[in-house]
């Protein structure tokens, strides 16, 4: 692997790494303000959040620790690095917030056929709270580029929109009685969390399951690797990602030489790879035959 791209790749984990600590120092500061509010306010979103979050806290943390490790350098043991433990964070907290949403939808349910109003004041004021907490965790996340950033940051993404939504049902319930807006949010809310992070999911087992890059055109690229001086077809091919980020592709190809005296092996390999860095491809081994 190239050193440099390897040491860039490398740096992204550190930052990540970085990111979701800032953004688990807030959750857990958010925690106190959830379970006090939930209690006092009587409210099925912000009681059904407090558990949510609590499982939040425990997600980012391990999310926190797994991208922590994903920062190391590769060694005899890990010679491709450590960055693959960044995805099993992203399938671990996709799974855990995924279970934790389902949760939230039983209970918003149960809580859809009865009558008990939560305090709308009380409401108000944790949901300006939850904005500012949530808000300023998503804002560090957003543009991460891990896939464990990723899937926090649709977590986040879920949690902002649940204390807008439940701002503006506090406020409405401030003038109107209709206690079932408060259920229905967490709902709507949760499915959409779900839905994204089963997104999350799929693309990270993809990764583990070694699948080609699905930002890389295969078809296109073995044209244009086809079109490299004295290649005449390739015998082997196989790409794959690390993380998501950094690709690795290996490959054998037959060469059809016009004039062995003139051909140039290491210039040919290196037209390859200048190829492959046009996809963003900067780990390859090629084999000429």
């Amino acid at each position: 692997m190239d050193k440099k791209s390897n040491k860039n790749n490398v740096e992204i984990h550190r930052e990540a790494s970085e990111n979701l600590s800032f953004a688990l120092i807030l959750n857990l500061l958010f925690n106190i303000v959830v379970i006090s509010g939930g209690i006092i306010t009587n409210s099925v979103a912000i009681i059904s959040d407090a558990l949510h979050d609590f499982s939040d806290t425990i997600s980012i943390l391990i999310a926190w620790v797994l991208e922590k490790l994903s920062g190391k350098e590769s060694n005899n043991k890990f010679t491709y690095g450590y960055q693959r433990f960044s995805i099993f964070g992203a399938l671990f907290n996709s799974t855990i917030v995924i279970l934790a949403s389902l949760t939230v939808v039983y209970e918003a349910f149960n809580r859809l056929f009865l009558t008990q109003s939560p305090d709308a004041s009380g409401m108000i004021l944790i949901a300006i709270l939850g904005i500012i907490f949530k808000g300023a965790s998503l804002i560090r996340l957003h543009k991460g580029k891990t896939f464990n950033e990723k899937a926090i940051s649709i977590h986040m993404f879920g949690d902002v929109f649940e204390w807008i939504a439940l701002l503006i049902i506090s406020l409405i319930l401030y003038f109107v009685n209709l206690p079932i807006l408060d259920p229905i949010a967490s709902i709507l809310v949760s499915v959409w969390v779900i839905y994204n992070l089963a997104k999350t999911f799929i693309a990270s087992a993809k990764i583990l399951l070694q699948t080609s890059p699905s930002n890389i055109d295969i078809d296109l690229l073995k044209r244009d690797l086809l079109n490299v001086e004295n290649i005449e077809s390739i015998e082997d091919f196989h790409i794959w990602s690390l993380d998501g980020i950094e690709n690795i592709l290996t490959s054998k190809f037959k060469v059809s030489l016009k004039n062995e005296e003139v051909f140039d092996r290491e210039l040919t390999i290196n037209s390859l790879k200048e190829v492959a860095k046009g996809y963003g491809i900067n780990h390859t081994t090629f084999e000429l035959n």
